[in-house]
């Protein structure tokens, strides 16, 4: 009678990749060599699944060596081929290494994370250390006369940033300038930087442009870009606040807003580093204000107001949406309580008191669900 191998060994030893790993179909995620083997006249069975599966070359080796490894049935399992090569699917799936087996996910319709710092410079006696902020290990350092481009990891920050940071900013201070994304939706593990940069570049150009816990799309299954709402209203005159200063600060926050993307129910920010232009504003805690946010804030508001959002974080229900202490792009955040991720579109026409300012936001929407849609209210509202 055959009988097949029990012996258990660690999944790890044989796992190519780290539990919750980001795999794409073809990748070879087992190294077979290090599968334990045992002897073949206590393990006939073993064999027989070799030849039935195919597996002609490997059921030769075992005879011709007296040696045959644990069948891949005991070890693998879930869109993983005999051979450890991952099964074709669309998209980046997932490993799983627990005691017993190793198994590869494929993806949901979406897939997110959100920035998290990776990269951060620590500054010490002697200069900057470069620390792995997920690790929390030291891993370079940068002499600050000497630091240019070059030294500094990631694109994210300027040299002239960092040496403003390093020559005010106390002993044991931290600055992030590379991130990953971690706290994915589907428990995944982090997806490093340079794994973004190399196998998800327009993930990583977004996730560059926004502050840190910012939510990130991944991947995203077949879908259309569902018009949900719009609204405008304009910039007026408010000549006391200088309309020319008004309409600089109204495009920088459709700036900071155009083109962010938040997952469902997950709050979003705009971008960061947007500059506004302040003045001095006696009503304000800080004592200036940037005047000329309030109108793009306003179309923006009654847009998310109109699918049923809550009022976002920083701002107010009147004319003055913008609340005091909140930057008009990173400290307004909006919570996405449709069934799909959103994405913001605004842009300006015209100039002067008469410019117009426009939003229009999109329902992410997979096309295997679009005909049971039922979010879109394709409403247009203007906003004065």
């Amino acid at each position: 009678m055959a009988t097949t191998a029990t012996h258990h060994q660690d999944m790890t030893e044989i796992s190519k990749f780290d539990n919750g790993s980001t795999v794409f179909a073809g990748d070879n995620i087992i190294d077979k060599n290090k599968i334990n083997k045992y002897p073949i006249v206590s393990n006939l069975g073993s064999v027989v699944e070799q030849v039935s599966n195919g597996e002609v070359a490997d059921a030769f080796f075992s005879i011709a060596t007296g040696a045959v490894p644990t069948p891949p049935s005991k070890i693998l399992s879930g869109n993983v081929s005999n051979d450890g090569i991952v099964d074709d699917f669309e998209g980046p799936g997932y490993v799983t290494v627990d005691a017993d087996k190793i198994t590869v996910t494929p993806p949901g319709e979406v897939v997110y994370g959100f920035n998290t710092p990776y990269t951060q410079l620590e500054i010490v006696p002697d200069g900057i250390d470069i620390v792995n902020a997920k690790s929390n290990q030291t891993i370079g350092h940068i002499d600050p006369s000497s630091m240019n481009n070059d030294t500094i990891p990631g694109n994210m920050i300027s040299v002239e940033n960092i040496e403003y940071w390093y020559n005010r900013a106390p002993q044991g201070s931290r600055y992030t300038v590379e991130f990953c994304l971690d706290g994915f939706n589907d428990n995944r593990s982090y997806v490093t930087p340079d794994e973004l940069r190399e196998k998800f570049p327009e993930s990583y150009n977004y996730s560059i442009k926004y502050p840190g816990g910012s939510p990130v799309l991944l991947y995203e299954d077949n879908y259309t870009e569902v018009e949900v709402t719009s609204t405008y209203t304009y910039l007026d005159s408010h000549p006391q606040y200088n309309d020319a200063n008004r309409e600089y600060n109204a495009k920088q926050f459709v700036l900071a807003w155009n083109g962010t993307v938040i997952p469902s129910n997950t709050y979003g920010c705009g971008r960061e580093g947007i500059g506004f232009s302040a003045v001095p504003e006696k009503e304000a805690e800080s004592g200036m204000a940037t005047h000329g946010v309030c109108p793009p804030a306003r179309s923006l508001r009654n847009a998310v107001w109109s699918l049923g959002f809550a009022l976002p974080i920083g701002m107010d229900s009147g004319r003055d949406a913008v609340l005091y202490g909140y930057s008009p792009s990173t400290g307004i955040k909006i919570n996405n309580t449709l069934d799909y991720p959103i994405k913001i579109q605004m842009w300006t026409e015209g100039s002067g008191p008469g410019m117009e300012i426009h939003t229009v936001i999109y329902e992410l929407i997979p096309n295997s669900h679009r005909t049971n849609s039922t979010n879109s209210t394709n409403g247009t509202n203007a906003t004065v």
